[in-house]
């Protein structure tokens, strides 16, 4: 059995986010010698990641998608969604523009064949009556 030296621990502190097999590796040790050693010095050897977008450490594996921790992927899904309901909102609001619009000239039509049809009639009226 080999011995723990002060370095083997210094490099166990440092890279205990690894994982125990990745440090095991690295020193030349099993894992079991690992998970002890980690143990008598209260080291805990539990994976952790750096999300690149936030800085901040995780113990989630990073997202495949985007490589970010997972509140940074909902914030950027949240980001994407709200967009998405901005630009319907502005389709729906422009058709109903257009509709408001159309409806607009489509009683306008019809009062003036209403007007044109009073006036036709007085017209005949009125022929009728000389």
């Amino acid at each position: 059995m080999r011995r723990w030296t002060t370095s083997h621990i210094r490099y166990m502190e440092d890279h205990a986010g690894e994982g125990a097999d990745a440090v095991a590796e690295a020193l030349g040790l099993t894992r079991e010698a690992v998970r002890q050693q980690a143990k008598k010095y209260g080291i805990s050897l539990r994976k952790r990641w750096t999300c690149p977008n936030c800085g901040s450490t995780v113990f989630k594996p990073l997202s495949t998608r985007t490589g970010w921790c997972e509140a940074c992927t909902r914030e950027l899904r949240y980001e994407e969604i709200s967009e998405q309901v901005r630009q319907m909102q502005d389709a729906i609001r422009r058709n109903e523009d257009v509709e408001r619009k159309r409806q607009a000239v489509y009683s306008r039509k019809h009062r003036l064949k209403s007007t044109l049809r009073v006036m036709e009639f007085s017209k005949k009226r009125h022929e009728k009556d000389t």
